[in-house]
């Protein structure tokens, strides 16, 4: 069954206005990568902060308190989205990370430190959902599968940013300036958005706490957030283990083995990126779930053999990371489960929620898994997950009863495999 194979038409309410320009989608995508770079920017100079502040047992929240409050305070954050309007809440959002950045390279203690990540992941929580919410908002049909495919690699991008550019500034003293050089470019970034982005206009009905009641009835934003959860849960684990994995299996330097991390986010921000022209050629979204599944349990249990030369396994670990990314690559499914145009924002906002959960989860396991030096738990949890992706795209898609069938503004009909 193709995904435009239910028939009929979406809800007069989900009906797309006036079409976003690429400036703006491309703008929007810059801004949610940058949101999310609040927290990967720490990664690199974590260290140097632990050491200065004495840190201890307390480095690893350096890291991980804005993912944390994203994954508690998403669907909140959407409902007010919905009420307040997506273009306010992602100007808000950016100049409270620009705030947070600043007051993280000024604190003199680390408790201020921790203080300040807390405001830098408030104002992440508010981009993370004002931008997808705006990106499906202005955009329909084709165009629309592209941007929300573009849109799904915000994560891996976020964290290939910082391996690359605030790398060199580990050890040398120079922390603050990731904090600051991240400020200087959001701030030039919100400046834009000011101007650039639409506002919510017309189009954008107040919504009530009955909107938000419908999304949470609805099992399809669980299942989707299940599904992006899953495999953020094993994508996760692995970025987070692969440095040592490698290091240990082959006898490279931490530095080599962690290149191959990064050059593994290269290749899931291009399978992220494949999706959209796949959708557009009406290729059924579970097909595509299938492929990446079928790639993210090859390489994720080849990474856990002994190959005798290090290159089969940066080969086998971007086949990992390259049907990873088909899988997030599915965020150009989000229409689809949302109740209409005017509950985005909490849809939105639930899906990333559920999402994070796995960002939170995955690296713990995952070091855990390979405690005992074996891949055997590691990899039945990709499996699992794999599995679990499959079933909830399948009742996403396969079992939902809206039309993927969109009126185009001008009143004729654009197939579309959303």
């Amino acid at each position: 069954m193709g995904p435009n194979s239910h028939g009929g038409r979406m809800p007069d309410a989900d009906k797309a206005g006036e079409q976003g320009s690429w400036a703006s989608i491309l703008l929007i995508y810059v801004i949610g990568v940058l949101g999310a770079t609040t927290i990967s920017q720490a990664i690199p100079v974590v260290g140097d902060i632990a050491r200065v502040f004495h840190a201890g047992r307390q480095a690893g929240w350096i890291i991980s308190t804005p993912s944390a409050l994203v994954a508690i305070g998403a669907l909140l954050t959407g409902w007010i989205v919905d009420r307040v309007g997506d273009k306010r809440v992602l100007i808000l959002g950016s100049a409270i990370v620009v705030c947070g950045d600043v007051g993280v390279a000024l604190a003199g203690s680390i408790q201020s430190l921790l203080a300040m990540r807390v405001v830098e992941g408030i104002g992440y929580l508010c981009i993370a959902v004002a931008a997808i919410t705006m990106m499906t908002r202005i955009t329909h049909g084709a165009r629309r599968n592209i941007a929300l495919t573009l849109w799904s690699s915000f994560i891996p991008m976020s964290f290939a940013i910082p391996l690359l550019l605030a790398y060199q500034l580990a050890g040398t003293g120079q922390w603050r300036w990731a904090f600051y050089g991240h400020a200087i470019a959001l701030g030039a970034c919100l400046l834009l958005a000011i101007v650039q982005l639409p506002g919510s206009g017309a189009d954008r009905v107040a919504s009530r706490s009955a909107g938000l009641a419908a999304v949470l009835r609805r099992p399809g934003p669980y299942l989707l957030g299940l599904a992006f959860a899953c495999a953020a849960f094993v994508q996760t684990g692995i970025v987070s283990t692969i440095p040592h994995l490698l290091s240990g299996k082959y006898g490279v330097s931490i530095g080599a083995a962690s290149s191959v991390g990064t050059l593994g986010m290269v290749f899931n921000a291009a399978g992220c990126l494949v999706v959209g022209p796949l959708l557009n050629r009406r290729i059924n979204p579970l097909a595509v779930a299938a492929a990446g599944v079928f790639c993210t349990i090859t390489g994720g249990l080849a990474l856990g053999v002994s190959f005798s030369q290090f290159s089969s396994a940066v080969i086998v670990s971007c086949v990992f990371f390259f049907g990873a990314g088909l899988i997030v690559g599915l965020w150009a499914l989000l229409p689809l489960v949302a109740p209409n145009r005017q509950s985005l924002g909490a849809t939105s906002g639930l899906v990333t929620q559920v999402t994070l959960w796995g960002v939170l989860f995955g690296p713990p396991t995952a070091f855990a898994a390979q405690a005992g030096g074996q891949w055997v738990r590691e990899g039945t949890n990709i499996v699992i997950a794999g599995l679990a992706i499959l079933l909830c795209i399948w009742l996403v898609v396969g079992r939902s009863g809206r039309s993927t069938t969109v009126e185009s503004p001008a009143g004729g009909q654009v197939r579309s495999a959303q």
